[in-house]
């Protein structure tokens, strides 16, 4: 949390799954929008700096080539139930129990 001060010797935990959900940079952070633009945010998927993963740039066109053709040839792809009652229940991650969609 932005502004909570933290006292010497007080332990501190850097949870990965909060990564790119701060609501005060990302309009509706829980949302998956992958027409997101780039630029809304730094995105720290891949992590940052000295530590950004070489397979970025690879990953990032497989994941936009496959998801072109995905919905080029399933145009009305979509979730035959809310995403929110597939969650798996697990708080510290946004994953998925199964994904059934109609075609």
């Amino acid at each position: 949390m932005c502004g909570v001060p933290v006292a010497k010797g007080e332990a501190v935990t850097a949870a990965v799954a909060a990564t790119n959900r701060d609501p005060r940079v990302f309009d509706d952070p829980e949302r998956l929008d992958v027409t997101r633009a780039r630029g809304e945010a730094a995105h720290l998927g891949f992590s940052y700096g000295p530590h950004f993963c070489l397979g970025a740039s690879f990953a990032r066109v497989q994941t936009e080539v496959a998801l072109t053709a995905l919905l080029a040839r399933f145009p009305g792809l979509a979730p035959t139930v809310p995403l929110e009652d597939l969650r798996a229940p697990d708080p510290g991650t946004w994953r998925l129990t199964a994904l059934p969609v109609t075609l």
